[in-house]
């Protein structure tokens, strides 16, 4: 079985996931799951404020929130990055160890290794084969134990000497060669479990993996990984008896016409500490189920998709100072993805004719990060809630989006339509702020679509209804005029 390694890149990439919603009819309707935040209502009116400045209010503060991405993404060019290359080698050397241990362990048929029985069988072949281009020098703490049940732990503090390959160039002679690279570190198990592998056949598997935590390396190179719930959990179910052990595999067991009904996979508190950095997954959740196509021969053609995904993930950084949080939220009807999914003779997965699987999905961004501006680096408040749901084949709707900038409220709701293939055709953003309204009407390539060529209007600046300015896009440039004859330049 390959194992569940969660390297800090496996833990980062997590906070880029999205996923799909439900629909149960013809038309598509779907509705927010348990773990789904509503949609946010509008913010209040502040009718104190006369109607020319709340027009132009709209135009600064949409203006300040572009201001704050681009110095955001300035601030953030060219920092370093969490994990050096070093760090990263190391890591993935750290989460082979005991899948090194352990399948050794199954061969030979033992239930137990000292640090002694390790440093006796340093020159084994058979062992020295299993852990690959390392060697361990373990200390009198480290222990390695594996149950008739497949569980397997493993305690202690080892140091870890690797070599490898690389090929390095000469920037004097134009060419390079192959040269050895050692590296020498130290890692500390505490509390380290994987029970992801089982003897028993069963249409049902229940599994972890997991640590209290996990020391590599020292100084500034050291990479912490700590777990205050000892990882992941795994369930899953499938049509048939099948064997995960350390042979199984799903592209097999699809193979043989076994499908998985569900899998749920759970990460718990997980905190990874590196350099100047600490990520926190304190919420991570995503379920999925195989779908197949039997052909003519009797071929299975399956494919996995998911159902659910709930992730809340917390970045800490020193430089650029950084303390953010986001979390996503994704849930499908399990029910309707296999009514209304289907998977073709030739693999693609499609969804039936006039039915769709609705989209609902959160996006929260909080916290303070950093932007730059001309002469300095100073700190930028998040506040961002992105309410997206897809209400037929072809439209996805922003239900919402809502951000505060410099204390003011940015309200931006739309709708994108899709062609046949899915591809963006045009999409409608209204901005909203008390009773100022922007309404802006974009092209497939995501650029705004003139009103009036002529003048290079894009949209009108509305406040109750009465229009008080026009913005305008000339020669490259964008600016809002107003009907009190003052300009505001957007660049």
């Amino acid at each position: 079985m390959k194992v569940f390694k969660l390297t800090a890149v496996a833990l980062a990439s997590t906070l880029l996931l999205a996923g799909c919603g439900s629909d149960s009819d013809n038309n598509g309707s779907s509705s927010n799951g348990p773990n789904i935040p509503g949609v946010p209502s509008k913010p209040t009116v502040d009718n104190s404020v006369a109607e020319i400045d709340q027009a132009k209010s709209i135009i600064q503060t949409a203006k300040q929130f572009v201001l704050d991405n681009q110095a955001i993404s300035d601030a953030y060019e060219g920092a370093s990055d969490i994990l050096t290359n070093k760090q990263q080698q190391r890591i993935d050397i750290t989460f082979e160890i005991p899948e090194s241990l352990s399948t050794y362990m199954k061969t030979k048929n033992k239930q137990k290794l000292t640090s002694a029985d390790i440093i006796a069988l340093g020159t084994d072949a058979d062992f020295n084969n299993a852990i690959g281009n390392i060697t361990l020098a373990p200390s009198s703490d480290f222990t390695a134990i594996q149950n008739a049940n497949g569980e397997f732990t493993l305690s202690g503090t080892t140091t870890v000497l690797s070599e490898k390959e690389d090929y390095i160039y000469n920037p004097e002679t134009g060419y390079g060669e192959w040269v050895v690279v050692e590296d020498t570190f130290s890692t500390t198990f505490n509390g380290f479990k994987n029970s992801l592998s089982s003897n028993a056949s069963s249409t049902t598997f229940s599994g972890g993996f997991g640590f209290n935590s996990i020391n590599i390396g020292s100084g500034s190179e050291q990479v912490v990984f700590s777990s205050t719930s000892k990882g992941a959990t795994i369930s899953g179910e499938f049509s048939d008896k099948v064997i995960v052990n350390d042979e199984f595999d799903l592209n097999d067991v699809n193979r043989a016409g076994i499908t998985l009904k569900r899998a749920v996979m759970e990460l718990g508190d997980l905190k990874i500490q590196a350099n100047d950095s600490i990520i926190n997954a304190t919420k991570f959740k995503i379920a999925f189920l195989d779908m197949s196509h039997k052909l003519a021969n009797g071929k299975l053609v399956v494919r996995t998709l998911p159902s659910t995904i709930n992730l809340t993930g917390q970045l800490i950084k020193v430089k650029p100072a950084t303390n953010a949080t986001i979390t996503l939220n994704a849930v499908a009807n399990e029910n309707d993805i296999k009514n209304i999914i289907k998977v073709t003779a030739d693999g693609n997965v499609e969804e039936i004719a006039n039915k769709f699987v609705g989209m609902d999905v959160v996006l929260s961004l909080k916290g303070t990060v950093a932007g730059k501006n001309t002469t300095s680096t100073s700190p930028v408040p998040l506040d961002i809630q992105v309410n997206l749901k897809r209400t037929a084949r072809n439209v996805i709707e922003l239900q919402a989006l809502t951000a505060t900038v410099n204390k003011k409220n940015l309200y931006v709701t739309g709708k994108t339509t899709l062609d046949s293939d899915y591809n963006v055709i045009r999409t409608e953003l209204t901005f909203t702020q008390n009773n100022a309204v922007i309404v802006l009407n974009l092209d497939a390539n995501n650029d705004i679509i003139k009103q009036d060529t002529s003048t290079g209007k894009l949209a009108d600046i509305k406040v109750n209804g009465r229009i008080y300015g026009e913005l305008l896009e000339n020669n490259g440039n964008t600016n809002a005029k107003f009907i009190d004859k003052s300009f505001i330049p957007l660049g």
